[in-house]
């Protein structure tokens, strides 16, 4: 990673950690690391654990034995390219559940990983 290596922020009611639900775990970091290149690694006791782009948020995922079927909270992240973003997505085998305006000054677009998870990105500062 070209970015120069930062502390993370300590502050009261940041979101810090996220525990991810993953059918395949393996598949879950092929594909968080192939559309979002996060950063792996495995703690002492064996869990794959990641940090974002940023280094901002740290999590890991959890093995389930049924796809995610609801969810009330959505999260957002953070793209360069939406369209891009969405191409890639579909590749590392995850879907499209509401695509994004392209008259919108903000692209935003809802997706499920291979799990099922929803997340949306949010593609800031586009032209």
């Amino acid at each position: 990673m070209d970015m120069e290596e930062q502390e993370p922020i300590f502050k009261h009611g940041k979101i810090c950690y996220v525990e991810i639900p993953a059918l395949d775990i393996d598949q879950a970091i092929t594909f968080y690391r192939k559309v979002f290149s996060w950063e792996i690694r495995t703690d002492n006791q064996g869990n794959a654990n990641f940090d974002d782009g940023t280094g901002g948020v740290s999590g890991m995922w959890f093995k389930v034995d049924e796809p995610v079927t609801t969810s009330g909270m959505r999260v957002s992240i953070m793209v360069d390219d939406a369209q891009q973003t969405l191409d890639d997505i579909v590749a590392a085998g995850g879907s499209i559940i509401e695509t994004f305006d392209p008259q919108s000054d903000i692209p935003i677009a809802r997706f499920a990983d291979p799990s099922g998870n929803a997340w949306t990105i949010y593609q800031h500062g586009s032209e």
